[in-house]
């Protein structure tokens, strides 16, 4: 159970390290609102093709991978719903 903690919670800190760096380059340009909308689809994209896969791995009973899989797009999908909110409400 434990490497299954660590790949979980080295999963969150990937995606949320990723996240950073996508969001930083979004904010740089000067239309920042289209990038912001163009990195939130990205990252939506991405979130459901890695959820995927952390899916078969889990059927595969490959949890050390399924919850590193897992865990990755937990903290972009957050974060991108807070900054879409705050964006544009």
């Amino acid at each position: 159970m434990r490497p299954t903690l660590i790949a979980g919670i080295g999963g969150i800190v990937l995606g949320h390290i990723l996240w950073l760096i996508g969001i930083s380059l979004a904010t740089n340009g000067q239309d920042v609102s289209f990038w912001v909308l163009i990195l939130s689809a990205v990252i939506l994209v991405v979130a459901a093709v890695v959820g995927y896969l952390a899916w078969r791995e889990y059927q595969r009973k490959r949890m050390v991978w399924a919850a590193f899989l897992g865990c990755v797009p937990v903290s972009p999908v957050i974060f991108t719903l807070i900054v879409l909110g705050v964006t544009y409400l």
